[in-house]
């Protein structure tokens, strides 16, 4: 096949463009000029227009011409009516094959917006030599046509025309059913992404007549498998598909892109068939799996084998039980049976393409019936199940009068009626007599009351209920014969002649007053080497009401190979009884003792929890308060819980003393933690707390269980109530490349937790080893069971930080989160992790005395400080600065010490004053007798002189 448009000459010679209906086409980009185009990949060709000779020295018969709009060479031969871009070989005429009428495709070209016209195009759709003359062109043709459902388009008219019978047209589009080989414009390709699984087999998506599936990967990793459609459309439109998908949730999955760019997510489950548009502009397309689009169709699609189509129609319709039709595009269905007929023992199921010799009829083909209860009897009919499809063997026998069966067990007789015991009475024996035979129950036992459905399997009682809404039956994917499940008059089943794939449902709508139970016996007569068949069984509540849902799942032919289809349509799902207990409608049949958590008055029918704060160890009449230090925060517990390390609760709590107003831990008097300021109530918990190496995020909240449910969330989706959780963060990383539609990633995820696992709803607190200022341990404890049997917890150790102000929780440096199975571990640097101030953190700085006589006294914190909150700074106070009070032992031994002294003060001075005056004498003396000296001296020199 050959792209559109490959080059501007092909209109000049009557080619056009390829319909995007027939043809498979390769990649491109669509937004090349025409130019660049016509260098790309000229392939096909019609006859030629007109354009310069030049060039004569070619093979002979071959002349090089000129494209008017290219200006680029060509190479024709006009003999054999042949084109070609390069330069023909001598040789080349020969290894042409030549044309055929059905190497001649049509195209549509573009709008003409100006106009709101287009035309229709004939060309060769390879190269081929002595091709007969194209049709002309045809012009003028309307752009807005648009038929509806059951109307094609003809090429090269300007009406819609309807289908033939026999074949159909969805109208404005093309659609596939017929999955018998691969439509045009379909391919599939399997790829490994791992270069050693490569030697493994993967064949892509797999035909099967009625569906398409992406084949057997079971087994494999990290395997691509692709469907991938091409195609062009003349205007803007659609894609429309449906699909259902049961792949490893997070991992695997299917998803659908558009020219490269995935717009449809991974999808791991979908149960249902699911449908999915999107839309599509005009021009080309690469799709991934794509089973429907819109434009007009040039003809209608023929109805395949098994089916039928009046005139003008949408869709085909299955041949109806006994019919069958063995050509595809028929317009009615033949009976197996004809009238005047010499084989009348012949049977087929819908969508038959042959009839089969029917088997004689056995008692299972028999649906037995009764009348009303009469005056102690009924009437007894018996006829075919329908649709019948077996012949001679056992035939229904004459309607009979019977007797009326007894009531059944919790039943008793009120004339011609069964009648339920009363609430708190029980009969546990099929019965003809009244109410006498209904018994009460004693305390701390309930006569817990069942329904039997099997009455309701009758036709006319089935009927019935189906009218009140109290059972419902569908078919939610494939074909289902019956629309449901039929009743059988002791059974109910799905039918027979039901697709290859068939999802056949049964709701039962209960309404319960307590926990009950649902019984149920069923049988899958299948041979499982033809046929993959199961019956899931599903329960919806929504508080005291819900739905009991089975669904028969038929698969035939998926991966298995091929199988005998018309005998697997044989096949059925059969359920024998239903019996539902707790119901708020029923009967009991026996006295059942309260489980643990729960009590009972006497005659009573069901069982009354014990509230918060009380338990009951093994069922009874009475439930009884926990002890001080114990608590039970739900509903009906059998036992009271330790409140952790720590904490403390008063008889019949409900939960220990720990809240953001009340979450301390005194280790002594000087010693108390307060991390009230901590929790977040109503608000994110603290987190996330990424532990990468093992893919897991972890949030906490301290000191209170209320939060957003943004960060920690139930299994049903609501606020978990809990101190700490942890969520996997394990997701799908494998979109990176937008054409692997089908993604069957096949990890080993055994190990994988659940997503937000409640680490605990209770809080214990511990000093840190020898340091029991620095810092303290709390313990978060009674979170969901893990997977060794214990319970999941969390400790952190919260260390005093007065200058990380709240802090985070983070990880340990060097240390795994989980240091045990399900025990985790976590770090917590805050000021809230320091105890509270005491007077113990202050000491006193006095001051300098005033000249008041007054000085102030100042009490400051101790440096570092390692408190926070508790007692403030008291206020500066004064005191006198002599304010000093000696007792009298401590004066009388100053004003000894003062006598003392001063006596050896005034020995020492008289003792000074006699030496001294002693001294003081002989200076005197000698002064004296110096002066002495010195006036004889000069009186002598004074003599001297005057000698002279």
């Amino acid at each position: 096949m050959f792209p559109a448009h490959a080059h501007p000459m092909r209109e000049r010679l009557g080619t056009g463009k390829v319909n995007a209906s027939k043809l498979h086409f390769p990649l491109r980009n669509p937004k090349l000029s025409r130019k660049s185009r016509a260098n790309k990949n000229p392939t096909h060709w019609g006859l030629l227009a007109d354009a310069g000779a030049v060039n004569p020295g070619l093979p002979q018969g071959w002349t090089e011409m000129k494209d008017p709009i290219t200006h680029q060479s060509y190479y024709y031969n006009a003999d054999n009516s042949v084109a070609t871009w390069t330069i023909p070989q001598p040789d080349m005429i020969s290894t042409i094959k030549e044309c055929k009428d059905n190497d001649i495709h049509t195209s549509y070209t573009s709008c003409d917006e100006s106009t709101s016209t287009r035309s229709l195009t004939y060309f060769y759709s390879a190269l081929c030599k002595k091709g007969k003359a194209l049709p002309p062109t045809v012009v003028n043709l309307p752009c807005n046509i648009t038929c509806n459902a059951g109307q094609y388009l003809p090429l090269g008219k300007p009406t819609c025309s309807p289908c033939e019978p026999g074949t159909y047209s969805i109208g404005g589009g093309e659609k596939y059913m017929n999955w018998e080989s691969f439509p045009p414009g379909f391919s599939t390709s399997c790829k490994f992404q791992l270069e050693a699984d490569n030697d493994q087999t993967c064949n892509g998506w797999v035909l099967n007549g009625t569906y398409i599936h992406s084949g057997e990967l079971r087994g494999k990793r990290l395997v691509d498998s692709t469907l991938t459609m091409k195609v062009e459309l003349i205007r803007s439109g659609s894609v429309t598909f449906e699909y259902k998908v049961d792949a490893e949730r997070r991992w695997d999955g299917l998803y659908f892109a558009v020219d490269g760019e995935t717009v449809m997510q991974m999808d791991s489950y979908e149960f249902k068939y699911t449908q999915f548009t999107w839309p599509l502009a005009a021009g080309l397309h690469t799709l991934q799996w794509v089973i429907g689009m819109q434009y007009n169709t040039e003809t209608c699609s023929v109805c395949p084998k098994g089916h039928y189509s009046p005139p003008g129609s949408a869709e085909c319709l299955k041949c109806p039980v006994n019919t069958y039709a063995d050509k595809s595009g028929t317009a009615s269905c033949l009976p197996c049976n004809p009238v005047g007929g010499h084989d009348s023992a012949k049977y087929s199921l819908p969508g038959a393409v042959q009839c089969k010799p029917a088997k004689p009829c056995v008692e299972t083909d028999i649906l037995v019936t009764y009348s009303e209860c009469n005056n102690g009897k009924r009437t007894k009919h018996e006829s075919y199940v329908e649709p019948k499809i077996c012949s001679g063997g056992v035939q229904p026998k004459p309607d009979k009068e019977v007797e009326c069966s007894p009531c059944d067990r919790g039943e008793y007789r009120q004339g011609a009626v069964c009648n339920y015991c009363p609430a708190g009475k029980y009969n546990p024996n099929p019965t003809r007599s009244g109410i006498d035979v209904c018994k009460s129950c004693p305390k701390g036992f309930v006569a817990l009351k069942l329904r039997y459905y099997d009455q309701q399997f009758t036709p006319a009682m089935f009927k019935r209920y189906l009218e009140r809404g109290e059972m419902q039956t569908g078919c939610a994917n494939g074909f289902c014969a019956q629309n449901g499940w039929r009743a059988l008059g002791s059974s109910l089943d799905t039918g027979v002649g039901n697709g290859d794939v068939a999802d056949i449902w049964l709701s039962v709508r209960v309404v319960l007053e307590t926990t009950g139970q649902v019984f149920f016996n069923y049988r899958l007569p299948v041979d499982l080497r033809v046929a993959s068949h199961s019956l899931l069984m599903s329960i919806v509540c929504d508080g005291l009401e819900g739905k009991l849902r089975w669904i028969s799942e038929r698969e035939y032919s998926w991966m298995e190979g091929d199988a005998n289809s018309q005998a697997a349509k044989e096949d059925r799902a059969v359920i024998d009884s239903i019996v539902v207990t707790g119901v708020q409608d029923g009967g009991a049949i026996e006295c059942v003792a309260c489980p643990p958590g729960f009590v009972s008055d006497e005659q009573a029918s069901i069982c009354a929890p014990c509230p918060p704060g009380q338990f009951a160890a093994g069922g009874g009449s009475s439930c009884a308060p926990c002890t001080a230090g114990t608590f039970t925060a739900t509903p009906g517990s059998s036992s009271c819980r330790l409140c952790g390390h720590g904490t403390f609760s008063h008889i019949g709590a409900a939960s220990c003393d720990v809240s953001p107003t009340n979450c301390r831990y005194t280790v002594d008097d000087e010693t108390i933690y307060d991390l009230g300021e901590l929790a977040r109530v109503g608000k994110p918990m603290w987190g996330p707390v990424v532990d990468s190496n093992n893919s897991m995020n972890y949030y906490i909240n301290i000191c209170s269980q209320s939060h957003a449910n943004g960060t920690c969330a139930g299994r049903g989706g609501d606020a978990a109530r809990s101190f700490a959780c942890q969520e996997s963060t394990l997701f799908d990383d494998f979109n990176d490349n937008a054409f692997a539609v089908s993604r069957l990633h096949v990890l080993q995820s055994d190990q994988v937790p659940d997503c937000n696992d409640s680490l605990g709803d209770t809080m214990a607190f511990y000093t840190l080893p020898q340091r029991p200022r620095n810092g303290l341990m709390v313990s978060i404890q009674g979170g969901e069971k893990c997977w060794n049997g214990g319970t999941r917890s969390l400790n952190i150790t919260m260390y005093c930080d007065p200058e990380a102000g709240p802090g985070f929780p983070s990880l340990i440096p060097g240390m795994p989160v989980e240091q045990k199975k399900c025990g985790y571990a976590l770090q917590w640097r805050s000021q809230y992790a320091c105890p509270l101030c005491t007077n113990e953190d202050m000491r006193t700085l006095p001051g300098e005395c005033s000249v008041t006589g007054k000085r102030p006294v100042h009490m400051v914190w101790k440096e570092p400080k390692v408190c926070h909150g508790g007692l403030d700074l008291p206020e500066v106070i004064y005191e006198d600065c002599q304010a000093v009070l000696l007792d009298k032992s401590k004066v009388t031994m100053i004003i000894v010490s003062g006598v003392s002294v001063f006596g050896i003060l005034l020995t020492g001075l008289i003792y000074l004053y006699f030496r001294n005056r002693k001294i003081y004498r002989e200076y005197s003396v000698l002064k004296e007798q110096n002066e002495a000296e010195i006036e004889l001296d000069r009186m002598a020199g004074f003599s001297l002189d005057e000698d002279h």
